[in-house]
Formats: C-alpha cells, sequence, structure tokens
C-alpha cells in the first residue's frame, strides 16, 4: 500500500505535536539515527509517517501544522542525511578505485604486459602416482607428519614451481587455457577491508558448523547446498551452531557473511584474468541457480559491509553465486572436486605467524598451509592477500602447517552436487522464482 500523503488536517497536526513532544525523538533526529526505526517507536498510528522520507514529505506539504522544534530537528536531520549519503558515495568510490571494481578485467596477456605479473606455459603431467588422501607437506616440515602416515614432501623435484610470497603468476597450457593464476597485493589500498572481512570470517567460525570434519582447521558454508549426504535437498545452508539466536540477531549475522563474500566475488572476477571470470559467469548463467541470499531476503542484488565508521550499503552490485566459503587454518590432502564451472576463486586474507616460537622455523622448516597443484607440479606459497583461480577437477590440497600459523580466507565455489540437486529440486517444482522465494521466505 502506497504512503499517505494527504489526510485529516487535525490528525496530522496531533502526530506532528506528538512527535515534537518526544525528547527521545527530536534527540534522534538531532544525533541523525535511523529515522525509519524511531519512526516505528515514536510515531504512534501506523497509517501515517511510514518511512524518513515520507515524514519529510509530509512536513514539507503541511508546513502550517508542523511545531517549529521539529521543524529545525528536520532541517538538521535532512542536512546530516545528505552529509552521511555523500560521505557514503565518497567511501564506495573510494573502495571501487582501490579494488578496481568498475574496471574492465585484463587478458592473461594483458596482466604480463604490465610487467607486474609473469605468464608460464607449462602443461599438467600424469598425476596417478599420488594418491588421493595422501598428506601433503612441505620439504622440511616432515616432522609434522605422523609416524606410519603417507605424506608426499613437495617441490617433489627440480622439476616443480614454487611460488614466491610476493610472485604474481599466471600459468597457461600449451593451448593457450589458464590452469591457474596467483595474484598478490591486490587490495594493498585498503588493509581495513582485508582487517573487516578476516573479522566477519573469524565470527563465521566462531559461530557455524563447518563441513569436511576429517580435513584441518575449519571451512564454513554459506549460501545454497545441498543439505547431508544421506539426504540430498536443495536450500540455503543452515548452519549457526546457536538455534536460539533472535531472527534479527541471525539476519544481521547472515548479511554479514554475505556481504563479505558478494565483496570477495566482484574483487576476484575484477582481478582475476578475464579468459577465468568469463568463462566462470558463462557456467553460471548456465547452471541457471540463484544468487546467493540469506534467509528473509527475497533481493537477488546489492549487499551491505556493516564497516566500522559505518555500514555501507552497495544496494545495485552484484552478489556472489549461489556457493562460498569462509576459511580458517584449512587444510587438505590430495583430493579433487566436481565442478559444474571450469575455475575456484578463493581470496588469502590473512596469513601470520602468531607465535613464532611455538612455529618453531629453525633451519629449513617453513610456515606453509601452501596450496598444492598436484599435477601442474605448483606449490603457491601462502601470502596474505592473493586471489586465486585453480582447476579443482585435478588433484590438489594444502600442506599441512605448523602450529602458531594463522591462516584465513573467502572462496567461491561451484558444485556438481548442488546443481544436481537444485536441478531435482527445479524438476518437480517446474518455477524457480517461486521455489527460491518459498525457500528464502523466513518462518515465522
Amino acid at each position: 500500500m502506497a504512503p499517505k500523503l494527504f489526510m485529516d488536517h487535525n490528525l496530522l497536526r496531533q502526530y506532528f505535536e506528538h512527535l515534537a513532544g518526544s525528547p527521545c525523538f527530536i534527540h534522534a533526529l538531532k544525533k541523525g539515527d535511523d529515522l525509519d526505526k524511531n519512526l516505528l517507536a515514536f510515531g504512534g498510528d501506523p497509517g501515517l509517517a511510514r518511512s524518513a522520507c515520507h515524514l519529510k514529505v509530509l512536513a514539507i506539504r503541511n508546513p502550517k501544522l508542523v511545531p517549529e522544534s521539529l521543524r529545525k530537528a528536520l532541517s538538521g536531520y535532512s542536512l546530516q542525511s545528505h552529509k552521511k549519503q555523500n560521505a557514503a558515495r565518497s567511501q564506495k568510490r573510494s573502495i571501487a578505485k582501490a579494488l578496481g571494481l568498475h574496471a574492465t578485467p585484463l587478458t592473461a596477456q594483458s596482466l604480463a604486459d604490465t610487467e607486474t605479473v609473469k605468464v608460464v606455459t607449462r602443461d599438467r603431467s600424469d598425476a596417478t602416482a599420488f594418491k588421493k588422501g595422501t598428506l601433503l607437506v612441505d620439504r622440511g616440515n616432515e616432522d609434522l607428519v605422523d609416524s606410519g602416515v603417507t605424506s608426499l614432501s613437495v617441490p617433489v623435484d627440480d622439476s616443480w614451481y614454487v611460488i614466491e610470497p610476493d610472485e604474481s603468476i599466471i600459468f597457461v597450457d600449451s593451448k593457450g587455457l589458464v590452469s591457474l593464476a596467483v595474484l598478490r597485493g591486490r587490495c594493498s589500498q585498503r588493509p581495513d577491508l582485508l582487517a573487516y572481512v578476516n573479522r566477519i570470517i573469524n565470527e563465521a567460525v566462531n559461530d557455524r558448523k563447518g563441513v569436511r570434519p576429517n580435513h584441518g582447521g575449519e571451512l564454513i558454508q554459506f549460501g545454497w547446498n545441498a543439505g547431508p549426504r544421506h539426504a540430498r535437498v536443495f536450500g540455503l545452508v543452515n548452519n549457526l551452531t546457536s538455534k536460539k539466536l533472535p531472527m534479527t540477531a541471525r539476519q544481521e549475522k547472515d548479511s554479514r557473511a554475505l556481504g563479505i563474500l558478494a565483496l570477495s566475488w566482484n574483487f576476484l572476477i575484477a582481478s582475476l584474468p578475464v579468459e577465468v571470470s568469463t568463462s566462470c559467469i558463462e557456467a553460471i548463467d548456465g547452471a541457471g541457480l540463484p544468487s546467493m541470499t540469506i534467509k528473509g531476503d527475497k533481493s537477488d542484488s546489492g549487499y551491505t559491509l556493516d564497516l566500522p565508521n559505518g555500514p555501507l550499503c552497495f544496494s545495485t552490485a552484484k552478489r556472489a553465486p549461489s556457493e562460498g566459503y569462509m576459511s580458517q587454518n584449512y587444510e587438505a590432502p590430495i583430493h579433487t572436486d566436481q565442478l559444474y564451472a571450469p575455475y575456484a576463486m578463493n581470496w588469502v586474507t590473512l596469513h601470520r605467524i602468531e607465535d613464532p616460537d611455538l612455529c618453531q622455523l629453525q633451519g629449513d622448516r617453513s610456515s606453509s598451509g601452501n596450496y598444492v597443484d598436484v599435477s601442474l607440479r605448483v606449490v603457491v606459497k601462502c601470502a596474505t592477500d592473493t586471489v586465486m583461480s585453480m582447476q579443482p577437477k585435478f588433484k590438489h590440497g594444502t600442506t599441512l602447517a605448523r602450529e602458531g600459523v594463522h591462516r584465513q580466507g573467502t572462496a567461491i565455489n561451484f558444485s556438481t552436487h548442488i546443481k544436481k540437486a537444485f536441478d531435482e529440486a527445479n524438476a518437480i517444482e517446474g518455477d524457480v522464482k517461486a521455489m527460491v522465494t518459498q525457500l528464502v521466505e523466513e518462518k515465522k
């Protein structure tokens, strides 16, 4: 129902006097608080002003009915609102510029032409000798492997390539297709954003149940999933460990996770070679899965970053695809993943030695926790602010990390089992939009 702009003058005068006579409401106006929330608290009749915009329109159209104290407070509030909006727009432009969110993504060759990224031609080799489930460990760190446990020390020999922490590099095969991209320092101008993302990852790890419990560390899934292995069903991830959280608290936590994964996605597709982002976007469009969302949110675009200086809303920005992850100290043996897109993407947001004594980096030991592409014979040394694309259908994993090392990151994935669950649900429902709407609706 549209807000009423014309109503009984006596009723409207009483309403304005009611607001003017509320010290809490006038104080909220002077502070520049969220006027919409305070209208709900102090507004009385719900048929009157339902939003800040509606209240201002009512006041402008009926100036003789507005007490002077309320008029001045509204005028000051409007001025503060404009200043906040301008500051928010400036901050969003600053973030977009620093992260290159509006820039045209570059090809692998164009990135190489910047002379900050190396391109190396390298074909995959037969990896049958390296069995799935084998632990990976960096040379010098063999003490991390328990006696009798099968492991592979990397690099295996001089034919392997070790990517140093400050090295940006793209591997292409003999046909010119990107196999692995590793780009460093793409968020270097905004360390505050990295700190924020890491705070939300840490919150998610503490609040949510992870997946892949047989692997080391924590891997927290977010978005859409296929349910447990024994009962596949398409739906939203529901992994908050506290089931007694109030709806508003749960939505706030979900919104923060949604925000950093949307930021990650937009950052990744802007930073990685256009060959990678284009092929993934084509696969997403072909799969038809809904974008990432949360319970109670029927929008399919936009996200908010709840930054320390105030929230920033990117209302028209694209959200992440259906499936995302947040990780902390995650370790995985050699394995493969089945995807409906040619690549997965991740953003290493933190790699830090927090306890040098516990880490024990004597001799040729290293902090580790490095990504290993086994069939490409490449070890990627872990470093803060690294964006990567990889091909998980080939054998890969991470090396065991030493104690005292802290690592975090986000990832975007395209699991075939989630697409299969979606296809099966869609075949039954027959209407994607109606199905998604029903799954997103918040049950009272």
